[in-house]
């Protein structure tokens, strides 16, 4: 089952500190040694592109009434929904250790479909 989880925080903050960046580096390193971990990555500014009334609109972020951004996103490919879940909690510890105050969210949501199930 691959499972893909979106790390979720309150926009405007400084840079994430070193000592966070390079415990979450050493993570994903075991996380793909383990083969569990298909893919991760940061995400850049954002630009929104929106269908409304038949139009199509471009908006370049940062939005002023963003409650959070999605500051980036891991893709796991795990036997059940509560290893995915689990890889989750240990991300979230390394936020709770090394950029203690600092609300963050992981959302966890399974992939239906794909090249996995062909």
């Amino acid at each position: 089952m691959r499972y893909i989880m979106f790390v979720k925080m309150t926009p405007g903050h400084d840079a994430p500190p070193a000592a966070l960046m390079s415990a979450v580096e050493a993570e994903i390193k075991q996380q793909a040694a383990d083969g569990i971990l298909l893919d991760a990555g940061g995400y850049g500014p954002i630009h929104e592109l929106r269908l409304a009334g038949g139009e199509v609109t471009t908006t370049d972020g940062p939005f002023s009434e963003t409650k959070e951004v999605i500051g980036g996103f891991s893709l796991f490919e795990v036997r059940t929904r509560d290893e995915a879940v689990e890889q989750a909690r240990r991300m979230l510890a390394l936020h709770q250790e090394f950029w203690p105050g600092q609300d963050v969210a992981i959302e966890v949501r399974e992939v239906a479909g794909g090249p996995a199930e062909e």
